[in-house]
Parts: C-alpha cells; sequence; structure tokens
C-alpha cells in the first residue's frame, strides 16, 4: 500500500483515541470498535465514497412508498 486513505486514518485515529482514553475492559474495547467503525465511515465520505445525494433519495423514495 502506498498511501493511507482517508477512511483508513479515521478509523485508525478513532480507534487510537478511545483505546488511548478507556485503557480497555471489554466495554470499553466495543466503545473503541464502534468508533473505529465511526471513523471508517468518515473517512469513505470524505474520500467521495458515499453519496449523500443518493441516500438522501433512497430514503425519500421509501417515505413517499409508505
Amino acid at each position: 500500500m502506498a498511501t493511507w486513505t482517508n477512511k483508513q486514518w479515521g478509523a485508525v485515529i478513532g480507534a487510537l483515541l478511545l483505546f488511548s482514553m478507556f485503557l480497555i475492559g471489554f466495554e470499553q474495547t466495543l466503545v473503541v470498535v464502534l468508533f473505529g467503525i465511526i471513523g471508517y465511515v468518515i473517512g469513505k465520505y470524505l474520500d467521495g465514497e458515499i453519496d449523500t445525494e443518493d441516500i438522501r433519495a433512497r430514503a425519500q423514495g421509501r417515505q413517499n412508498n409508505m
């Protein structure tokens, strides 16, 4: 891998920050994993891999069908 993407950096930074805040334990580990996933999703958004307009259109389409 030549360079890291924003989603990879987001996952690592989110996980490391929370790991250092809680310094382990089962519940804290779950929180670290959750924030790692959140960081990954934020990184995907910053990389342009998540299309918010498409998500909004799908949500509005579901509301109209109900």
